[in-house]
């Protein structure tokens, strides 16, 4: 057999691996979560619609739950236990990225464009369920935390290049183009993950040859999988997470949706102007989120997370009571700099609390679970935007941004994490394996 890199024997390909389909799940963010949203209000597109358009196109990743279980339950063990589900997700992405070519006039097209958009992050969330549960899988629990940072520095860089591109490609060749490039991108990351396997000794490809790894767990009925679920999702400490993500998935949604409209229509931003400040700060971010790792290892995914949602609500405050300056674009740059530097910075941090108390034997779907409830939150951050934008200024546009966060700040309080030891011997073997991974 062909020697194909195996992530179970290597931390550095584990690492290489997931930071690489995460910045796949980028390049759709960068398009139509950032580039998207300038270049409609830059065509007079209302900000209700706008919030609208945001609110609808993030649905898929509130409701990657239900893959979930699917992925729990039906496997094909040759090819490893999450792997077929990557390839099929990310072929599915590359190819859907082309229906935005069905589109001619985006402005007066919003419908089709939420359709397309929906389409698209149904295989982006179908990925991610399926590269954090092989993650879950296949990393012990003390590389975790620089893990997350490096998906989170992927992810970060997929969405930064592509929102910077797609700014350009926009304004000066349309839609179309931007669509050709993004799916290109996102079939070259499909070719390199077919020469990855999760174990040695399993196929590349389904008619290459090769063997399980692992054997299925009889018990791993649906019935078994939310059995399971039912204890997990309902202790106190599931529930804190459960309102973290959604607040902290709130927050987010809510400046996705002003950002991009508040830097076009109130501070004169074009959109190449938004999309390369969001691309070079997003590089920032993803720099800083990655050396968040060992930090988050050493004092803790909760201080770490209470650090950064605190500077959020600070950012959030000041820029509310400084309408002065916002006639400064110097100063204009710097703030909408450092909200872009926050987004990649509390990511990681979110994800490592709600990663750090999921069960292996239900990891995909229970990981799923507070990722969808934090997608939940950022459409309906969206959604809230939009009502409120049409009625009241920006200065409490971003006042209301820093109420929400401050919620958040006290509910992290409640967080009380497990020993290590706990989560090991409550949680179920996966495969024919006798622990957790």
């Amino acid at each position: 057999m062909p020697y194909s890199p195996v992530m179970s024997d290597s931390a550095r390909i584990r690492f290489a691996v997931c930071t690489m389909m995460y910045f796949a799940q980028g390049i759709p963010a960068g398009l139509l979560g950032i580039a998207m949203p300038t270049w409609l209000a830059a065509q007079g597109v209302s900000a209700g619609q706008i919030a609208s358009y945001m609110a609808v196109i993030v649905l898929p990743w509130a409701f990657k739950l239900v893959t979930g279980p699917f992925m729990d339950r039906y496997e094909y063990l040759p090819m490893g236990r999450r792997r077929p589900w990557v390839l099929g997700s990310q072929l599915g992405l590359a190819m859907s990225l082309l229906a935005l070519l069905l589109i001619d006039d985006a402005a007066n097209q919003i419908g089709l464009l939420m359709l397309c958009g929906v389409l698209i992050n149904s295989f982006a969330a179908t990925q991610d369920v399926a590269v954090d549960g092989m993650a879950i899988d296949l990393v012990p629990e003390g590389e975790q935390g620089r893990l997350n940072a490096f998906m989170s520095f992927g992810k970060a860089i997929g969405w930064a290049c592509s929102s910077a591109a797609s700014g350009i490609i926009l304004v000066t060749w349309g839609l179309g183009s931007a669509a050709i490039l993004a799916a290109a991108v996102a079939g070259l990351v499909l070719v390199v993950f077919t020469l990855v396997r999760e174990r040695a000794g399993e196929r590349v490809l389904p008619w290459s040859k090769g063997e399980a790894a692992t054997s299925h767990v009889d018990s791993k009925s649906f019935f078994t999988i939310f059995r399971g679920l039912g204890g997990v999702l309902l202790s106190r400490i599931s529930l804190v997470v459960i309102f973290i993500m959604f607040l902290d998935g709130l927050v987010g949604g809510y400046g996705q949706a002003l950002m991009p409209i508040a830097a076009v229509k109130l501070f004169g931003y074009t959109t190449p102007q938004w999309s390369q400040l969001v691309a070079t700060m997003g590089l920032v971010g993803a720099l800083m989120a990655l050396g968040l790792g060992p930090l988050i290892d050493r004092f803790g995914a909760k201080r770490m997370l209470f650090f950064t949602v605190a500077v959020t609500a600070a950012h959030a405050f000041v820029l509310a009571g400084t309408q002065h300056y916002w006639q400064d674009s110097t100063y204009v740059k710097i703030m909408l700099a450092i909200w872009v530097i926050l987004g990649p910075v509390t990511m990681v941090c979110a994800i490592a609390i709600a990663m750090a108390i999921c069960s292996p034997a239900v990891s995909a779907t229970q990981f799923a679970i507070y990722m969808s409830i934090a997608n939940l939150g950022a459409s309906m951050g969206s959604k809230i935007y939009g009502l409120v934008a049409e009625s009241t200024n920006y200065a409490q546009h971003y006042a209301l941004m820093g109420m929400i966060v401050l919620v958040t700040l006290l509910v992290i309080l409640f967080y009380r994490a497990r020993p290590a030891s706990s989560r090991t011997e409550t949680s179920m073997p996966v495969g024919n394996k006798s622990g957790p991974y």
